[in-house]
């Protein structure tokens, strides 16, 4: 049985119960009607199964598609992963009787998780808000998949994987790879990422025009990027994705959707040309970043009919922000894919781009509501077009790169630049979000999509070789890609806008400072080669061996221990993994070194 709780706009609310159907292996289900929802007129809809609750003390867990994890062990609390949306459309817990994960089949854009402690009793539930109880656009099925007690996380993620393989939404980056040169390339090479020119941000103008638009700052022009390919080359870097971001028209951010002609004040043109002639000369792949979400008045292509519509027709922008280009709107994806991603993307390609073509925020944020009569999109549509969007990418450039972990087209991606903005250190201190019920952070996104997406996967693991100690072992036990960023820094902090990719970074304003920038890259490049070839396998599996103390298994055998502690960890035979260290075995295994 499951107890479904509908909450009212006056405050009120009513409850019912519902039998869930029995399928094959002992799947339960429920199905809600869209007409049923939207007939009870609710707020807010929330489903808790009858074995989705536990009491405190019990041996157990409960976890998050964005990797929060917590125990029966917290006073009481609400928490919902990730505000109004889940990465996944899926969570799951254990308890002395059983685990679950539970997964919505239908109206997966976007339901979300509610993990609540009331007075030593706790519930794990999944909450439709009000955009999906007052406009579903599809009936709504969630399905509960059943494990024996003690079933670990890493079991019930790899379920999770196993449906989205069966399904066939998406395929293993080893078979993607045979025969797309681009790909097999990137998948054993780091990204390098170029600042190359940006306006102030916060923007002091949020309507721009061209007599009115502030001055782009150059950090890195078309020469300079000659200069870090053959500097990069001269020191033993063999392999390279580079991404260019900045290089278009207004730098970074500056003109969405409005990309060409290159920032004259980098090269223009002609300079863009002999940059991505000198980083393929070096054997480097070179990649584009681009925009198909945002939009901004300045655009040579500014027209408001392209725009998303809110149900008042009045174009949707972002109230929060102010990015280089002022004001960002947002842009219908499916106006993205009609007007500009199928002019722009083979018109990158033609300029010699080839690799994983990046083209950011799409991934990280949810697909948007377009209510405008003339391209009406729901989320699940919007979702679409941007997939539609990432295949252009695919067959012009080699392959897709996004911003973050969203899977609402999980099979179009082949790469993201974090997989979170999380901090585990602030979760476990309780100075994050879901502090109060959250006790960790697990890598669910790398274990479902490991070996079939490539990841770095914190914001603070950019740059890794120039962060701390933490991080940099971060990085290995989540089986990241480095992503390496010169000139990460480029924001005018204030309480909106704040540079969020760690403590360190690189640059190349001196020849010196590009000297040591390659330097800390080759260094990455060292301690990442026995690491590399894991990009092709599936995470299979990660555990707390101890306090501190955490094992990454993967599909071919390979075992990482990563220890945190101050102290040694002993692994048996004599031997032991230093403190703040780690231990590889199995095929290319050694012990970590300095980093």
């Amino acid at each position: 049985m499951a107890e479904i709780v509908w909450t009212f706009e006056n405050g009120g609310s009513a409850s019912e119960t519902a039998a869930l159907a029995r399928r094959a292996g002992g799947v339960l289900s429920l199905r809600i009607p869209a007409g049923r929802i939207r007939e009870r007129g609710a707020a807010s809809m929330r489903l808790t199964p009858s074995f989705g609750r536990a009491r405190r003390g019990e041996a157990g867990y409960w976890f998050s598609p964005y990797g929060y994890y917590g125990e029966w062990d917290r006073g009481n609390g609400l928490f919902r992963p990730g505000g109004d949306r889940m990465n996944m459309p899926m969570f799951g817990w254990a308890t002395p009787r059983g685990a679950w994960l539970a997964v919505v089949t239908s109206l997966k854009c976007y339901p979300r998780e509610v993990v609540e402690a009331r007075d030593g009793e706790y519930s794990v539930s999944c909450e439709l808000g009000a955009e999906l109880c007052r406009g579903p656009y599809e009936d709504f099925e969630v399905e509960f998949h059943p494990f024996p007690p003690g079933t670990g996380y890493a079991a019930l993620a790899r379920r999770y994987r196993e449906l989205q393989l069966a399904c066939g939404a998406v395929k293993p980056l080893r078979d993607r790879a045979e025969g797309n040169p681009a790909l097999a390339y990137a998948a054993v090479a780091p990204e390098i990422r170029i600042r190359q020119a940006w306006k102030p941000v916060p923007s002091p103008v949020p309507h721009q025009q061209p007599e009115n638009e502030p001055p782009v700052h150059v950090a890195a022009t078309f020469g300079r990027v000659g200069d870090i390919s053959r500097a990069m080359r001269a020191a033993g870097v063999e392999k390279a994705e580079l991404c260019l971001v900045g290089w278009n028209i207004g730098g970074h951010d500056g003109r969405w959707p409005q990309a060409f002609p290159a920032e004259p004040l980098l090269g223009g043109d002609a300079g863009l040309r002999e940059a991505i002639a000198a980083a393929r000369a070096c054997g480097y792949q070179i990649v584009p970043h681009g925009n198909f979400r945002d939009g901004y008045e300045i655009a040579d292509t500014w027209d408001a009919e392209w725009v998303c519509k809110d149900e008042t027709g009045m174009p949707v922008f972002d109230r929060r922000y102010r990015w280089g280009g002022g004001l960002p709107y947002m842009v219908c994806p499916q106006r993205a894919y009609e007007r500009f991603a199928t002019k722009d993307i083979p018109r990158l390609a033609a300029f010699g781009f080839r690799g994983l073509g990046y083209f950011d925020v799409v991934s990280i944020v949810d697909a948007p509501t377009c209510l405008d009569r003339r391209h009406p999109c729901s989320r699940a549509d919007s979702a679409r077009w941007w997939g539609l969007c990432a295949e252009i990418s695919k067959r012009e450039l080699g392959g897709f790169a996004s911003e973050g972990a969203m899977d609402h087209f999980a099979g179009s991606l082949d790469s993201v630049l974090y997989a979170s903005f999380d901090s585990p250190p602030d979760i476990e201190r309780g100075n994050a979000e879901g502090g109060g019920l959250a006790s960790g952070h697990v890598p669910i996104v790398q274990l479902v999509y490991g070996g079939i997406w490539l990841q770095n996967p914190f914001t603070q693991t950019v740059n890794f070789t120039v962060q701390d100690r933490y991080w940099q072992l971060k990085l290995l036990e989540y089986g990241g890609r480095p992503t390496f960023y010169f000139h990460s820094k480029f924001l005018t902090p204030n309480k909106t806008h704040s540079d969020w990719m760690g403590s360190g970074d690189l640059s190349c304003a001196t020849d010196a400072a590009m000297a040591e920038s390659v330097a800390k890259i080759r260094e990455g490049c060292d301690v990442w080669a026995p690491f590399a070839r894991l990009q092709l396998e599936f995470m299979e599996n990660h555990e707390r061996l101890a306090p501190g103390v955490f094992a990454t298994t993967w599909g071919d055998g390979t075992r990482l221990v990563v220890n945190y502690g101050l102290e040694p960890y002993a692994l048996g035979g004599g031997a032991a993994v230093a403190p703040l260290g780690y231990s590889l075995s199995g095929p290319g295994g050694r012990p970590g070194p300095a980093l």
